[in-house]
């Protein structure tokens, strides 16, 4: 059965201590207690927050500003940084701690988890390649193949359970959707859809994504193409850039653009 996304309640917001500069680029749901937040500009860090209260239970300095961040295990988050590198946070209970890492070939951006491999967006030029944790590519996004420029800004990527990658391109106003050999199976787009940023995959066929622009959080059905606003302006939604989504707490966080360190938390019935 597919969680009811259309009956959300706007609960306190948690205001996370980011250091006071900057503010959060990406979150991750780690347990049901516990969020990773990924922290840039001036203070370049992970944190594990705790998702009552918004606390900080432990952080990482890293070398290079934060992009985005996906869990890899219950152990282990990716986190894509700024200077062509992903880097590994190993989660121990209530700690952190900075794991391997490995050099990519561009301004990597967007991460997803799909089996045991991973799935990097870069900004310029703007492709994707499938990766395994130790570095190797797998499969690389090709525009000739495609036969057409598919991808101007791909900030950010989620996966589904049956396989399939979802790309937002904030500058094209589009959702992509291909498979994991990164050929391309659909693309989705509606006059509401407009700077989509963060996204998130909740079931096979229900996947949530931030229109920045239109300061709307919008429900994607895949099968049949349908865009539905299920969070508008009325509902407290202003630039939301990123989201994650807690399936055992029915539990959706937005992070706004420019917000801080300010997570937005809404409860479905």
């Amino acid at each position: 059965m597919f969680p009811d996304l259309c009956h959300l309640h706007r609960q306190q917001d948690l205001e996370v201590d980011t250091g006071g500069y900057g503010g959060i680029t990406d979150i991750t749901v780690v347990s049901d207690t516990r969020l990773l937040a990924a922290c840039a500009v001036l203070v370049v860090k992970v944190m594990l927050v705790d998702s009552q209260t918004g606390g900080t239970v432990a952080q990482v300095t890293l070398q290079a500003n934060p992009y985005r961040v996906c869990m890899w295990d219950n152990n282990t988050a990716a986190v894509t940084l700024q200077g062509q590198k992903v880097q590994f946070i190993n989660i121990n209970g209530d700690s952190l701690k900075i794991g391997r890492s490995f050099s990519v070939n561009g301004d990597v951006c967007g991460v997803g988890r799909s089996g045991d491999r991973l799935v990097v967006s870069y900004l310029s030029p703007p492709w994707l390649e499938v990766l395994l944790m130790d570095g190797r590519v797998m499969h690389t996004f090709s525009k000739k193949a495609a036969g057409r420029d598919v991808f101007k800004r791909p900030l950010f990527i989620t996966t589904s359970t049956d396989g399939m990658v979802y790309v937002s391109d904030a500058d094209n106003s589009t959702i992509t959707q291909l498979d994991m050999n990164l050929r391309v199976t659909r693309t989705y787009s509606d006059p509401m859809l407009q700077g989509p940023c963060g996204i998130i995959s909740v079931s096979a066929d229900q996947v949530l994504v931030c229109s920045q622009a239109n300061h709307r959080i919008l429900l994607l059905c895949p099968s049949t193409g349908v865009i539905t606003s299920i969070l508008e302006q009325q509902d407290g939604i202003e630039k939301p850039f990123a989201l994650t989504y807690s399936p055992s707490q029915r539990k959706l966080c937005v992070v706004p653009a420019g917000g801080g360190g300010t997570i937005q938390v809404f409860q479905q019935p």
